[in-house]
This record gives structure tokens, C-alpha cells and sequence, in this order.
């Protein structure tokens, strides 16, 4: 069965940090100017690299723009974990399956279908015996799916109990097999919108914006004003 590891991304916080406090007495015995880096963001994933993680690791990209996009990468890879698991446990029921039904086949009916084609594994759920089977193509002129008359190809069920029990198991595993090209999709798709949906928010937030204060203390007073700095980049 294919296992699939998935890797989570860390989150990169950035810190909002507040300058000293500094008394009248001490600012008029130095008489400097202290600057206060009041607010400061940067941006360090681009949407190319949100969009990469995302598509290798569903949410990923999320988790590595910020913590307001935690609660979204979580229910991308959530998803993503759910439907790797339901592959795995698709794949074993299917084989499962199978194996009881050849089991069943072979002690009911005398036929190891283990390495058998599934047209002849259809014909032996859908037939109490090879001789009923071949008959009946002939009788339709479906010459072309005639059994080849083979002691390995021959089966005769003890009842039709036993046939419709096989026919059960086989069903059972062919709606565990198509179920599992369904969870790719799926998969796929939940890469694909989250590498997208990752790419923007990036996008959104790409650049910096950078705030600063700076009150200027002279001579024991505060002198009103100072300076007011913001940059934004897109």
C-alpha cells in the first residue's frame, strides 16, 4: 500500500517591540533624540513559495504566511490527511474483498481465480458453471467471449447461495475501487486550491510596512512633534 508522508511547515511570528522609557532628567543631561519603532512588518514568504508548499503540502503555504491563516492551512491539510487515509483503507478493503471472494471461489467452486482476468472472474459470479456460461455465449453468438476449455478455467458453484455471496464480494470491492480514483481527485484538487488560495493571500501581504515615532526631549521639556515615517510596498 502506498504510504504517504505528509510534512508540516512552521510558522515564522514577527515581533512588535517598544522602546525604553527615558525620564526628563536623564534626557536633559545626555540631550538626545530617542527614536520608538512603534509598528514593523515584513513579509518573508513570496507567492511563489506559498503557492510550492501548498502544492506539495496542502496548507503549508498558509502556516508559512502567518498565524491568520492557521485555522485555513489546518482544514487543507486536515482534508488532505483524511483522504490519504481513506486511499489506505480503500486499497486494503478492496484486497480484502477479493481475497474472500477467491476464497469462497475456490472452495465452492473449484476455480482458483487468484491470477485469473476479470471477464472470467465476472463469468464465474455471473454463471453457476463454465458449461451454463459457454452455452449461453453461444446461444447469443457472443463468440468472441467464449471461455477457452481449459481444466484451469472450469467451475461448477455448489449452489447459487454460495455464487451470489461471491457476486456480493466482488460488487462490494469494485465500489471500493472506484472510491479511491474519487479521493485522488480530490487530493489533487485540494493541492491545487490550496496552492492557489496561498499564492494570493502571499500576494496580498507581499511587502512591508514600516511606522516610527520619534519625540525629542531638550533641556528638561518636551518639545511637540517629532517625525512620522511610513513606507508600503506592493
Amino acid at each position: 500500500m502506498k504510504q504517504k508522508r505528509l510534512g508540516i511547515g512552521l510558522t515564522v511570528l514577527t515581533t512588535l517591540v517598544w522602546g525604553a522609557w527615558m525620564s526628563p532628567t536623564l534626557a536633559q543631561d545626555l540631550e538626545l533624540s530617542q527614536n520608538f519603532k512603534a509598528l514593523q512588518t515584513t513579509q518573508n514568504t513570496t507567492p511563489q513559495q506559498a503557492f510550492l508548499r501548498s502544492l506539495v503540502v496542502p496548507g503549508w503555504g498558509h502556516l508559512s504566511i502567518g498565524d491568520a491563516h492557521i485555522t485555513r492551512g489546518r482544514a487543507h491539510m486536515i482534508t488532505d490527511i483524511g483522504l490519504a487515509l481513506a486511499i489506505v483503507i480503500g486499497e486494503q478493503r478492496e484486497a480484502r474483498l477479493l481475497d474472500d471472494g477467491f476464497a469462497l471461489a475456490q472452495t465452492y467452486a473449484g476455480i482458483s481465480l487468484t491470477d485469473k482476468s476479470r471477464s472470467l472472474q465476472l463469468a464465474v459470479s455471473d454463471y453457476d458453471s463454465f458449461e451454463e456460461y459457454n452455452e449461453t455465449m453461444l446461444r447469443l453468438r457472443n463468440w468472441n467471449r467464449l471461455i477457452l476449455d481449459t481444466p484451469e478455467n472450469h467451475w461448477a458453484w455448489e449452489s447459487s447461495q454460495r455464487r451470489v455471496e461471491y457476486q456480493e464480494l466482488r460488487e462490494q470491492a469494485d465500489q471500493a475501487g472506484r472510491a479511491m480514483p474519487i479521493a485522488i481527485s480530490l487530493m489533487v484538487a485540494n493541492r491545487v486550491v490550496s496552492a492557489i488560495s496561498a499564492a494570493r493571500l502571499a500576494r496580498e501581504q507581499e511587502g512591508s510596512v514600516t511606522l516610527s515615532v520619534a519625540p525629542v526631549y531638550m533641556q528638561g521639556a518636551f518639545q511637540e512633534g517629532g517625525t512620522f515615517t511610513a513606507t508600503i510596498r506592493f
